[in-house]
């Protein structure tokens, strides 16, 4: 029976045919699986780097802003803890050469304060030596010239322009011929402060 090699060869052909379109197609397959893979892996690549700068970012930001606030605190607390000028002028002593006759100068020290007092109803005024007021009013000259009331002599003691609440004392320490008149006024609640000190160029009280 003869043998037809035409019919074989046909199908070898198909086959080498399909073996080589399998081929082209696997081939492209595994290309755009590999183009898949590096554009993924770019775009994956690419989102981790750009959170890392995020993150990065964020933190210099997060840096920046508490390095802003401490200077900000430092600066406020610097500011809280230096005085100013103007404070310290404020806290200045006043000196000042005296303009009415027999005043050699005139001292004004920011810093008094109210000597405190004992009178638990109120002011009580009273110009009689000895009583609590005339006490505290000689307590408060001391003060202003910086001595004890032990150590100080009362030649004068009288009214400002407000008998109730001003009183005027001539005084010096012992053994001194220095001699000041100190101005003081009542502070309700806090007692007698002294507001000015007029050294003397003589005593005219004595």
């Amino acid at each position: 029976m003869p043998t037809n090699f035409n019919g074989m060869g046909s199908r070898y052909e198909q086959r080498t045919k399909r073996r080589k379109t399998n081929i082209i197609l696997n081939s492209l397959i595994a290309i755009v699986i590999i183009l898949i893979l590096i554009v993924g892996g770019n775009i994956f690549l690419k989102d981790n780097k750009t959170e890392q700068l995020n993150k990065e970012q964020e933190k210099i930001i997060k840096q920046e802003t508490a390095d802003q606030k401490e200077k900000v605190n430092e600066s406020e607390t610097n500011k809280n803890d230096t005085p100013t000028e103007k404070e310290e002028e404020l806290d200045e002593v006043i000196e000042k050469n005296g303009e009415e006759p027999n005043v050699e100068k005139v001292i004004i020290d920011p810093s008094w304060q109210p000597i405190g007092t004992e009178q638990t109803s109120g002011h009580q005024p009273s110009r009689e030596m000895g009583s609590l007021d005339w006490q505290e009013k000689e307590k408060a000259a001391a003060y202003a010239i910086n001595i004890s009331v032990e150590n100080m002599t009362n030649w004068w003691t009288e009214r400002g322009d407000d008998p109730d609440k001003e009183a005027i004392l001539t005084v010096s320490e012992k053994g001194s011929s220095d001699t000041y008149r100190v101005h003081i006024e009542w502070v309700d609640g806090a007692g007698w402060k002294p507001t000015e000190v007029k050294k003397l160029i003589t005593n005219d009280k004595k």
